[in-house]
């Protein structure tokens, strides 16, 4: 018996955006689910191509999220607030 898939898309119990700790263990989830379903004894590929995609999906709005924060953290010439030069 093949496992459920899960859902790619999470949220917090309170219906926020899951943090990046959440993200990156949501992607490793679906990674470990991938070759379970490739060197299982039920081997199908099919199952394992979904949960890469779901990996896919977490992995892009990590960088999403990291390219926004970014541009937040940014102070308009490409530097970060705080951080001086000598």
């Amino acid at each position: 018996m093949t496992p459920k898939r899960k859902a790619a898309v999470t949220t917090t119990h309170d219906g926020a955006a899951p943090s990046l700790p959440q993200l990156c263990s949501e992607a490793a989830d679906h990674v470990a689910r991938a070759r379970l379903a490739l060197f299982d004894e039920n081997y199908d590929a099919d199952q394992a191509l979904a949960h890469l995609d779901d990996a896919i999906l977490c992995l892009k709005r990590l960088f999403a999220h990291g390219s926004a924060a970014s541009e937040r953290g940014s102070n308009g010439n490409g530097s970060r607030p705080g951080l001086r030069s000598a």
